[in-house]
């Protein structure tokens, strides 16, 4: 067996040991606040979803990745649940970058750390390491990311119609690219907390809007030598923002599609602070998702994105995403 999946069954223990801890947070019927959220975006709503997604990114260097992700929900009770994120189609592609074709020219053998899904991951992958035209598909890194939703970390306002909750998570990047270049060749952990709550106005669409702030702190638990140190703080803090009401509210018995209405409209810009503790650095990512539900439990979004303040020339310039949700039950 491989160090990487090693390291994946090391997680894996792990997680059926948080699976049983989560045990103690669930009574029948789950009597705390679940959220009727139909976008599938409310980290309180624990269902399991299926959401894939394809992303382009451009490099302040000229370095591009296209990558195709596996990505989903799995609620494993009321209060405990894991999100996979699996590029199983990636490509990277050095072909525009200045430093790859000094190289070409014969202007030395330096390198470039690879893009993955965290700014600022480290490594120094050598350009003689690369096919000839700078491009580079495979297979990313696996992250697995693990939400609590304890009770006693909730507490209703307004009569109760509204919430806020403290959510402890732990999320794990595991190196599972076969190729050096795709990933970053570390075994990352990264314990977090997501603070999330609605906004305090009773009629829509500000009565529907909440606001949810992912914390992580990230640090190498395992990492190729030839990898930089990881320790670095990274936020994710959304506003998902209601613009239209879906057609299924307004008529629970319509399953139809409604592609070309303005039904089921929502608008949630995600903000990125990512504060490099080993390099001292600090970079801002900003991108405002438009999304639309077609019908209750499937939803497609795009999701244009910039850095607005990177530290060096390896940081993400911009990004386009374009997905589907779809909820599994």
């Amino acid at each position: 067996m491989t160090r990487s999946w090693k390291l994946l069954a090391l997680t894996l223990m792990t997680v059926l040991g948080l699976i049983l801890l989560s045990g103690s947070y669930v009574v029948a019927g789950d009597e705390g606040f679940t959220s009727n959220d139909a976008s599938g975006n409310d980290p309180r709503e624990f269902s399991s979803k299926f959401l894939p997604y394809y992303r382009y990114t451009e490099l302040e260097n000229d370095l591009e990745v296209n990558e195709f992700t596996l990505f989903g929900f799995f609620a494993f009770n009321p209060r405990f649940g894991m999100t996979y994120e699996w590029p199983i189609a990636k490509e990277v592609d050095y072909s525009d970058v200045s430093e790859f074709k000094a190289f070409q020219a014969g202007g030395g053998d330096s390198g470039l750390p690879p893009i993955g899904e965290n700014p600022g991951g480290g490594g120094d992958i050598p350009f003689s390491d690369l096919e000839d035209d700078g491009d580079v598909v495979g297979i990313g890194d696996l992250g697995l990311r693990f939400f609590l939703r304890p009770r006693q970390l909730e507490w209703g306002y307004m009569n109760d119609t509204k919430n806020f909750s403290i959510m402890p998570l732990v999320e794990f990047t595991v190196p599972t690219a076969n190729k050096d270049v795709l990933g970053g060749e570390a075994f990352i952990a990264s314990p977090g907390v997501v603070l999330v709550f609605d906004l305090p106005f009773e009629k829509p669409p500000l009565g529907l809007a909440f606001i949810a702030m992912m914390n992580f702190f990230d640090f190498d638990v395992w990492k190729d030598k030839s990898r930089e140190d990881t320790r670095r703080f990274r936020g994710r803090w959304f506003y998902m923002q209601p613009l239209t009401m879906p057609a299924f509210m307004k008529n629970p018995e319509d399953k139809s599609f409604h592609i070309f209405d303005t039904s089921g409209l929502y608008l949630m810009p995600e903000f990125q602070p990512v504060y490099d503790f080993e390099e001292e650095q600090f970079n801002f990512w900003v991108a405002p998702e438009v999304g639309k539900i077609l019908r209750e439990g499937t939803i497609v979004y795009a999701k244009p994105g910039w850095g607005v303040m990177n530290s060096d020339d390896s940081e993400r310039e911009f990004t386009f995403e374009f997905g589907f949700r779809y909820f599994m039950e």
